[in-house]
């Protein structure tokens, strides 16, 4: 699974959780990736704001969903974001939203691969 940009064992775990009902699988990745894309624009207009604190709300939400689905680097950058928010500095905010971003990118196709491979 795309060198396990998403845990496979954590995807495994959403398939036994939702007795393998792929269609409900469906429907939660298809939420998690819109609802991914509206925090990470949230991301970046903190980062334009430089507002730290407006950071933590979408860092937070992003971090939880996409732990949730097996994303766990992602999981991690933003729980990184999400710290460096609450403590009201955020080196480098705008490499970092750039990481996240391509790391969701990676992400949906992983998504999509383990998804197909169901």
């Amino acid at each position: 699974m795309s060198n396990e940009i998403v845990d496979p064992a954590a995807f495994a775990h959403l398939l036994e959780i939702t007795g393998n009902d792929l269609e409900f699988i469906d429907e939660l990745i298809e939420t998690y990736l819109e609802d991914a894309v509206i925090q990470i624009e949230a991301m970046r207009g903190a980062t334009a704001a430089a507002d730290p604190e407006a950071m933590v709300r979408p860092a937070h939400s992003l971090k939880s969903s996409s732990a949730n689905v097996g994303a766990m680097a992602l999981a991690e950058a933003c729980r990184t974001l999400e710290a460096d928010g609450r403590a009201g500095r955020i080196p480098d905010a705008s490499e970092r939203v750039d990481a996240c971003e391509e790391a969701f990118a990676a992400v949906r196709v992983a998504l999509a691969e383990a998804r197909a491979a169901s």
